[in-house]
């Protein structure tokens, strides 16, 4: 899960998986003007961004607590337990659509080459081992999946080229943008996006005021757009134990976070 907002005093939101996916969900159902390429097929690549986190279901259904009592996020846990639970998400993906199921595995695998890279860095061999091996794990996959589907019709502009290039951007800003919403992480920061001529240009993320944000150059339909998610308000981000997390996450008033991005030109 994700900590909105968290602080030692006044506690925080805390935002599943399920409702992080759902956010960039709303986004990539917006994606694309005259500017900026809208995803094809539509419907397979905006339910991968829906479905890209189904695997951590369970894990958000009962989450655990680090040896400091702060509730153990995406990017604290081990290692092996984080490649289960992405392993999962693209299983459980591959139900619904192949094609969804080969952009979250790709998206994975990139992330998974970025992980290693940091967990190299910091010296746990071990684990940068184990996740090389998962990221050459998500290729195969990818690579029958690509084989299947080279006979359908549907995907014969998407397995490979500018169509793939411009789904798997559509699925990795969304995610991109959704983690620094629900993460509270901090602005202006960059997202990469293809337009309409196939060229990659960066999207600058800039605060207005809480919880309103300007993106320059503006990628989706219309001059606004009003997304949010669910989160669960925790009184404290630190517990005597496990089941006291829990118990108090399963209290916890729900609350509607709600966020909106505007056309520059439009304030």
């Amino acid at each position: 899960m994700f900590l909105y907002r968290e602080d030692a005093v006044t506690g925080a939101w805390a935002i599943p998986q399920a409702s992080h996916s759902w956010l960039a969900w709303q986004l990539a159902s917006h994606w694309g003007n005259r500017r900026f390429a809208r995803p094809v097929p539509r419907a397979d690549v905006i339910a991968a961004v829906l479905l890209h986190d189904g695997g951590w279901a369970e894990y958000d259904a009962a989450p655990g607590i680090d040896s400091d009592g702060r509730p153990v996020t995406f990017d604290r846990m081990a290692v092996t337990e984080h490649l289960d639970i992405w392993r999962n998400c693209v299983t459980r993906t591959a139900i619904n659509s192949r094609y969804s199921a080969l952009m979250v595995a790709a998206h994975f695998a990139e992330l998974a080459g970025r992980k290693a890279a940091d967990l190299l860095g910091s010296g746990d061999t071990g684990g940068a081992r184990s996740t090389q091996a998962f990221r050459a794990e998500m290729e195969r996959l990818q690579d029958g999946w690509i084989e299947e589907l080279k006979a359908d019709a549907r995907y014969e502009t998407a397995l490979d080229g500018p169509g793939r290039c411009v789904n798997a951007a559509v699925l990795a800003g969304c995610d991109l943008v959704s983690v620094m919403l629900c993460a509270s992480m901090p602005f202006p920061f960059p997202v990469r996006a293809i337009n309409s001529d196939g060229e990659i240009e960066e999207l600058t993320i800039t605060t207005v005021s809480d919880r309103v944000f300007k993106i320059s150059p503006w990628p989706f339909e219309g001059t606004r757009l009003k997304v949010h998610c669910e989160g669960r308000f925790l009184r404290s981000v630190r517990f005597p134990s496990v089941r006291a997390f829990q118990e108090d996450l399963m209290r916890a008033r729900v609350e509607r976070l709600a966020f909106e991005f505007v056309r520059p030109g439009s304030i």
